[in-house]
């Protein structure tokens, strides 16, 4: 073509293709032929396809919360590994008798690799999921179809019962040992209450109550004592009066010892001011002492001041009583041997009964001494007890917070072992998430592979692209002129005139 310098178009490609029609139709018929022939010797391969529905669970979720939570995708991920692991396959193969030719001639873990490849888990949509498998024997296919569904929706159960099982056992494992944590804290916090009772943040305000009370009975008892001390002391007064009256009564008839007697005794009784101004005092650096102990501590400046003053009044006190009763022996001794006096028998039961009163006053005095004594370790103890509160606090709220963090997990644990046992229970009775074939595989009517059109559609390219090709080839080797412009341009000079075909004007006169 080039040598002999003609110009193509698409005119000149169609007039071409209708001079070489045989080198392009043998071909492409011949092409055909022989696509035809290898589609029909092929061997066919059938395709089995089954559809499974992911059912929801019948209860509501907002009621009964399922232990698996991810996707149907990672689920299949997960069943498709125990399903198409060796063991699985192999027992496929051998119930259904699988590629015998194969058995003889190669491994089992090649057979089974080789099974792999001829099955697809798809996930369409969400809740729905197919499996196919390609075989070369329909039944067989349709068959091993239905299985590998069989065994998705039994692996299925098994996971999720599996999985409510071993949460329900997880969280019953983690449930005791939590509660076995929990009666350690409450252990601790019953022993640190019982070591601690009295100091504990709660009975602060029964102790601030109690202290309170404490005290003012303290300042009661305190006043009922010093009357006591007060009515002891005009008692004693009043015995010694009547004993000296009545000596002075005896000293009447005798001679002059029981005068010089007389005189003694009136030194004693004249003795006898400064030690009451002695006692006043005492009693007031008392009830002033028990006032300080009531609000403050022993170490306190006031109360040491106050309990040396005391100690040197009672010092001063017991050497005055000392005297005084030295002088009383005396005057005693002295009157037992004057003559014995005329005794006055109402002045001796008027002694009497003062000597009662004073007994029994004195009595009395020790019982609140005793008292007192009790009311200050009382107080003692109180002040003790709220002092140490704010320590007692703290500790309690340390341990508090490890008991009620403890107490807030055991119930989370609590709650959730009932939602186990629930969705256990769910699982058991299927009633939870399910797979549900929604359509069985069917027996194939036509093989999957090969395909008849996809094999003929590529002979007919290919006899096309042979045919094409030879007539070209053919029209580049003829050196025939069959266009005047051809001619022309390989000349490079006008074309006169032409002579037409008479072939083709015997065609075109018919």
């Amino acid at each position: 073509m080039i040598n002999t310098g003609k110009f193509f178009d698409i005119q000149s490609y169609f007039k071409m293709g209708l001079r070489r029609k045989w080198y392009i139709i043998i071909p492409f018929t011949l092409s055909l032929i022989i696509s035809f022939g290898v589609y029909k010797n092929m061997p066919k391969v059938y395709k089995a396809t089954t559809v499974i529905l992911v059912q929801a669970q019948k209860v509501p979720e907002s009621y009964v919360r399922p232990t698996l939570t991810e996707s149907v995708a990672d689920r299949l991920t997960t069943i498709s590994q125990e399903i198409l692991s060796r063991t699985r396959l192999e027992r496929v193969i051998n119930e259904f008798n699988l590629y015998p030719n194969n058995l003889s001639k190669s491994h089992m873990e090649e057979i089974v690799d080789m099974m792999r490849t001829k099955i697809e888990v798809k996930v369409p949509r969400q809740n729905a999921f197919s499996i196919s498998f390609v075989g070369t024997e329909p039944r067989t296919v349709m068959q091993v179809t239905n299985k590998l569904a069989s065994l998705f929706i039994e692996e299925n159960l098994k996971l999720r019962e599996s999985r409510a099982e071993g949460t329900s056992e997880f969280i019953g494992k983690e449930l005791q040992t939590m509660e076995s944590n929990l009666k350690k804290k409450e252990d601790m916090v019953r022993r640190f209450k019982e070591k601690n009772m009295g100091q504990l943040p709660g009975q602060l305000e029964a102790n601030l109550r109690i202290l309170e009370r404490l005290q003012q009975q303290f300042k009661t008892t305190s006043d009922n004592l010093k009357a006591a001390e007060d009515r002891s002391v005009v008692l004693q007064n009043q015995v010694e009066l009547l004993m000296d009256r009545q000596s002075e009564r005896g000293a009447s008839s005798t001679t002059l010892p029981a005068v010089k007697s007389l005189t003694q005794g009136e030194n004693i009784r004249l003795e006898r001011g400064p030690e009451e101004s002695i006692v006043a005092q005492l009693n007031a650096l008392k009830r002033d002492l028990a006032n300080a102990q009531s609000k403050y501590k022993e170490s306190y400046p006031d109360v040491v001041d106050l309990k040396r003053k005391i100690a040197s009044l009672e010092l001063r006190a017991k050497k005055q009583e000392e005297e005084r009763q030295r002088r009383l022996r005396e005057l005693r001794e002295r009157q037992e041997k004057a003559p014995s006096p005329l005794v006055d028998s109402a002045t001796e039961r008027l002694t009497t009964q003062y000597e009662v009163q004073l007994k029994e006053t004195q009595e009395e005095a020790g019982r609140l001494k005793e008292e007192i004594r009790n009311l200050k370790e009382q107080i003692a103890l109180y002040q003790r007890r709220i002092e140490e509160t704010p320590k007692r606090e703290q500790e309690m709220v340390d341990l508090n917070r490890d008991y009620d963090m403890i107490k807030i997990y055991y119930q989370s644990l609590v709650d959730k072992k009932y939602q186990s046992q629930m969705a256990e229970n769910l699982e058991r009775k299927q009633q939870g998430e399910q797979f549900r074939i929604l359509d069985p595989a069917r027996l194939p009517e036509k093989p999957f592979e090969p395909n008849r059109d996809r094999v003929l559609a590529v002979g007919a390219v290919l006899g096309l692209a042979i045919g094409l090709a030879l007539a070209w080839g053919r029209e580049s080797m003829d050196r025939s002129f069959y266009e005047v412009s051809d001619l022309e341009t390989y000349l490079d000079l006008p074309v006169l005139a032409t002579i037409l075909n008479l072939k083709e004007e015997e065609k075109k006169a018919a």
